[in-house]
């Protein structure tokens, strides 16, 4: 059977299961706040809630880590000892179950109907993203091109998601910043280790474009905008410093790459000066 295709199915589906299980029992525990963490950050008081949802989203994820790794593992590259690293294999997975526990619970779907599709896109698109990690395993495969089209569709969807429902939040710049640097720097390793497997130097500008996006989070927060302004301005600048560092890596920055990648940025900026219109 063609390596690609030789996951384990009958794991990968109780996985799945689990993992929908848990957003869909959810809204029937009834558990009072397990407590909270505070402290003071530059003269500012802060204060996180945990909840049975924040516990059992932890717990998710954690279970969907722990899944993909050893589904992955599995595999014959994996095996032969020709593929060291894993974790970057955890990333949209992780991300995903992030994403779509917010979109679903935090947002609080109460139409049924609405709440039951919700369930069915999230476990076919869970299962439709561990499988495509799973062929990008081995580069060379039948279908390793697409899925990595795939994963790098699905980076960018998760991308715009979360700088709408971080925004969304309206929570403190400290808090916001720091949520945008951590999902920001899983999607951007991801999207950078794919082309250029040198962990070094991935994770350096990993750290980097989330450390600048951050800071943009950060000044977005005071300006008078929208949810869909700020989301997609911060998609493009997302776009446009992934795709420098990518260019960068592979020795392909020219001046046709810094126009484009300008030209899109100045996208960003205009669009962030129109929503204070």
């Amino acid at each position: 059977m063609n390596e690609t295709l030789s996951i384990n199915r009958g794991r990968l589906s109780v996985l799945v299961a689990l993992v929908i299980l848990s957003f869909g029992l959810l809204p029937l525990i009834e558990a009072p706040s397990a407590g909270s963490v505070g402290t003071s950050f530059l003269g500012t008081p802060l204060r996180l809630d945990i909840t049975s949802g924040t516990i059992v989203l932890l717990l998710v994820t954690i279970l969907t880590c722990a899944g993909v790794d050893q589904l992955v593992r599995e595999h014959p590259r994996v095996r032969r000892g020709e593929v060291s690293r894993t974790f970057s294999f955890w990333l949209i997975p992780a991300v995903t179950v992030i994403v779509a526990s917010q979109m679903l619970v935090a947002e609080r779907v109460t139409d049924v109907p609405l709440w039951i599709l919700s369930l069915v896109v999230t476990a076919s698109l869970l299962w439709l993203t561990i499988l495509a990690e799973y062929a990008t395993v081995d580069p060379d495969g039948p279908l390793a091109g697409r899925a990595r089209l795939f994963l790098t569709a699905m980076a960018y969807i998760l991308a715009v998601l979360l700088f709408g429902l971080i925004w969304n939040t309206r929570a403190r710049s400290s808090i916001s910043a720091t949520l945008t640097f951590l999902a920001v720097g899983a999607l951007v390793f991801d999207l950078l280790y794919a082309a250029h497997p040198r962990f070094s130097r991935v994770a350096i500008y990993a750290v980097a474009i989330a450390l600048v996006l951050a800071e943009a989070n950060w000044a977005i927060n005071y300006w008078r905008s929208n949810v869909f302004t700020a989301a997609v301005a911060q998609l493009l600048a997302f776009y446009a410093l992934v795709g420098l560092a990518g260019q960068h890596l592979i020795d392909r920055i020219n001046r046709r790459v810094l126009i484009e990648f300008g030209v899109v940025m100045i996208i960003a900026l205009l669009l962030l000066l129109w929503g204070r219109l």
